[in-house]
């Protein structure tokens, strides 16, 4: 960070060069430029002045606009030293809030939050296995009630020290989710044998005496242990398999207890169809299908909605409800959302006109914290233009964090990607996003077309009329039937998506049907 005497010193070179220019410009005016303007302008001759005089009004101009600009440089430096002090403090006080939602305040260690989004991390990929141990200190309370809690919040941290400074065998991630109660995940290819001693290194070490006033206390432990993916899936069931494995010492006056029970059959086949989905989002067999737009009024097609299929090689088309749920369960949405976001922007380059790319968006991929980042990252790769850019997003995923959702919709705006709100109506609070987020569309979902046609009619005109009075497009999905269409475009809709308009397809099959629209409306 730069200082004060640099400031000032930058501030006097700058207020020096300003009088040295104004120097040379009264110096040149005096002994060469004023009499060559005099003959331009027709003037005559200038007035005679001796050469002393000329020098008193160069000094005296120079002297006084020094004097003119000495106090408001120096009020202007003394405010940007003002604004450094308080952008200082504002990127100090940023840094602590951001360490204070992923660190624990008393102990320095990952908090529950911080230390699952690392555990789930480690788990994403799988290439080699996980053990979580769940550590309860026992009898803690009796610390805070005999001597009271300033002596178990000092106890907690000479504990989070010890268990910070033990050397264990594999790469550790350390937390304290709350409590009396930290966790420790340990990866790589650790036998049974060496998880217990690693517990029992843990307990040694937990074990030595602490000075709790004027006594020495000892505290024993009780320590659970799972591993990842023998007894679990995901970094929820590793923490839930290590608390059960906990309580179940506990209950049984042991201190040390593995999960012993390995997945059942159901879990192991669940197991492997998640390592075949890996495979098969590693080796490119996810693909991107497309799903036609059209503008209602011309049903012209103006752009395509990205859908997920899996070309297995043995299976041939694998439906999404086979596997979009399990994607989801893995973490892996962000990684395939990617991936068919890079593919479709490649397969846009072939196609004629200026189609529009929408892609639905996850409620966690779009709380992750470099979202956006991400998405920039693809549109400059690849040259796409923002605003042909969509992202679809539920009304359920709006109401879990609205927040944080926001501000990562506002940041998309200020890119230039649109907003769309999707499956409009199933929520229980679509009035209430309406009026609170920057929306371009919002899209009617196709269960308001599956109600009886009066009932239908007057729900579906209310979506459009209130859509259309805040300023946002409207799209219709689930169109088959060509009255349906008529009738929408009558009622104001301003696009419409359905198997009536289009099939998802693959990028090749879409092409095809581009250019065929496209002669058919070049045709007189």
């Amino acid at each position: 960070m730069r200082t004060k005497g640099y400031l000032l010193r930058q501030w006097l070179a700058l207020f020096a060069a300003t009088l040295a220019t104004l120097f040379l410009i009264a110096l040149i005016w005096e002994f060469w430029l004023e009499t060559l303007v005099f003959h331009f302008m027709g003037w005559g001759e200038p007035p005679d002045l001796d050469t002393a005089a000329r020098w008193r009004f160069i000094l005296t101009c120079t002297g006084f606009a020094g004097i003119a600009m000495a106090l408001p440089g120096l009020l202007s430096l003394r405010l940007i030293w003002r604004l450094r002090r308080r952008y200082r403090e504002l990127l100090a006080a940023r840094a602590r809030n951001n360490h204070l939602t992923r660190y624990d305040a008393l102990t320095g260690l990952m908090n529950r939050r911080y230390f699952m989004t690392r555990l789930h991390a480690r788990l994403h990929p799988q290439l080699e296995q996980t053990a979580l141990l769940v550590i309860d200190i026992q009898d803690f309370q009796t610390i805070n009630d005999t001597h009271g809690n300033t002596a178990g919040d000092y106890a907690l941290r000479r504990i989070a020290g010890r268990l910070n400074s033990i050397r264990t065998v594999g790469d550790p991630l350390l937390g304290r989710p709350g409590g009396d109660e930290f966790v420790i995940a340990l990866t790589g290819a650790l036998s049974a044998s060496e998880l217990l001693d690693q517990a029992r290194a843990l307990q040694r070490q937990v074990r030595q005496p602490l000075v709790c006033g004027h006594r020495r206390v000892a505290l024993d432990t009780t320590i659970g242990i799972a591993v990842a993916p023998q007894h679990a899936l995901t970094a929820d069931q590793l923490l839930a398999t290590a608390y059960g494995a906990m309580h179940d010492a506990r209950r049984a006056g042991e201190t040390i207890r593995m999960q012993s029970d390995c997945l059942n059959e159901a879990q192991q086949e669940e197991a492997k169809r998640a390592q075949r989905l890996r495979q098969a989002l590693d080796h490119g067999e996810i693909v991107p299908f497309y799903q036609p737009v059209v503008a209602l009024e011309s049903r012209d097609t103006v752009g395509v909605e990205i859908l997920a299929r899996w070309q297995h090689p043995e299976r041939g088309l694998v439906p999404p409800d086979e596997f979009i749920p399990l994607i989801e369960t893995l973490g892996l949405m962000p990684a395939m959302t990617r991936q068919l976001l890079d593919r479709a922007m490649r397969d846009v380059r072939q196609w004629p006109g200026t189609c529009f790319l929408a892609v639905n968006i996850t409620a966690s991929y779009l709380e992750n914290e470099d979202f956006t980042a991400q998405m920039a990252a693809l549109l400059e790769s690849h040259g796409f233009p923002a605003e042909r850019l969509e992202v679809e997003i539920t009304e359920n995923v709006l109401i879990e964090r609205l927040g944080v959702v926001q501000q990562n919709l506002n940041r998309l705006h200020e890119m230039g990607v649109r907003v769309s709100l999707d499956d409009f109506g199933t929520g229980y609070s679509g009035l209430y996003h309406l009026a609170r987020l920057d929306v371009d569309k919002i899209k009617i979902d196709r269960s308001f077309f599956e109600a009886e046609e009066i009932r239908q009619d007057n729900l579906v005109r209310l979506i459009i009329a209130m859509g259309r009075s805040l300023g946002m497009a409207v799209v219709a999905e689930g169109i088959e039937e060509a009255r349906l269409a008529e009738n929408l475009t009558q009622q104001g809709c301003h696009f419409g998506q359905g198997y009536l308009f289009g099939r998802p397809m693959p990028a090749d099959a879409l092409y095809d049907h581009l250019t065929r629209r496209s002669l058919e409306t070049a045709q007189p």
